[in-house]
């Protein structure tokens, strides 16, 4: 991405006013709230100071769309999503998403919010994660990926592994991702001009498929869980070693796969106790 959109994003990111986005939010929230009936755990794991919530993904990244309004209005806590950078491409998309608190995920823009002082969310797997198969739900695809620790560590951040369970099945799947390019309407995406390569790759979505087979999200309750908190401020600027990085990185995976299990268990001792409605619109 070029230099000048960066500084675009951190420029037009940091003017963003809090107080206002809490207000534009609150309709999505009550929303949320309505439809899926957040629990959350671990509340008491949140220290009153900036941190990196690093958090699995779920299909489609439909997550972004739980995990911030709940964070505002819930804790009064405004992270900063970053997404991948396909997203901010178009300047009239990118404008949008900064404005409703994304930024985009490069090193340089996670500085200047950290240097801010801002909380921020990430998701590791990215893309990746978000377009896995329905039988991988709630695993954790970060390849090697260690950017975000080495972001932490370099401003002696708190990292706060953040568990979500219940967006990842707001959708089935008609086709999924890697069955995409081989399939009859992959075929009539490439005759459209849709590059292979494109179908093969991380931004390949899977076709999803919601309430009675629509787009509409199915009605699941929705858990948020927050892990032991992991501070790093003793490795504030700090260059670490490829090792250091690898053993942090597990560290934040091993707490979020606990709170996973944790969040699975609840859902399913709860799962019971839903409408006959509800039940109907999950199906």
């Amino acid at each position: 991405m070029a230099p000048e959109i960066i500084q675009e994003i951190i420029d037009d990111g940091l003017a963003v006013d809090e107080q206002e986005l809490f207000e534009k939010l609150t309709p999505l929230y009550q929303i949320i709230k309505w439809m899926t009936k957040p629990t959350i755990i671990g509340r008491e794991n949140l220290p009153d100071k900036p941190v990196l919530f690093v958090a699995n993904h779920a299909t489609l990244a439909v997550d972004g769309f739980f995990v911030v309004p709940v964070l505002l209005h819930e804790f009064g806590r405004c992270a900063r999503a970053m997404a991948d950078e396909f997203l901010y491409a178009n300047p009239t998309i990118r404008k949008f998403v900064v404005a409703t608190g994304g930024i985009m995920g490069d090193q340089k823009i996670g500085d200047a919010f950290m240097e801010a002082g801002k909380d921020l969310l990430l998701f590791p797997g990215g893309a990746h994660e978000a377009n896995k198969r329905v039988e991988e739900r709630y695993t954790l695809h970060w390849k090697k990926r260690t950017g975000f620790i080495r972001l932490a560590a370099r401003h002696g951040y708190t990292i706060v592994p953040l568990g979500l369970v219940g967006p990842d099945e707001w959708y089935g799947r008609y086709i999924e991702r890697d069955d995409l390019a081989n399939s009859m309407l992959g075929k009539l995406l490439m005759r459209a001009g849709v590059s292979d390569e494109l179908l093969h790759s991380d931004l390949a979505p899977p076709i999803p498929k919601g309430v009675f087979g629509t787009l509409l999200p199915k009605p699941e309750r929705s858990y948020m869980g927050l892990g032991q908190p992991i501070d790093l401020s003793k490795y504030k600027g700090q260059e670490l070693s490829e090792s250091v990085q690898l053993r942090l990185r597990k560290k934040v995976s091993d707490s979020l796969e606990g709170v996973l299990a944790e969040l699975l268990l609840l859902q399913s001792q709860q799962k019971p106790n839903d409408g006959l409605l509800r039940k109907l619109l999950t199906l």
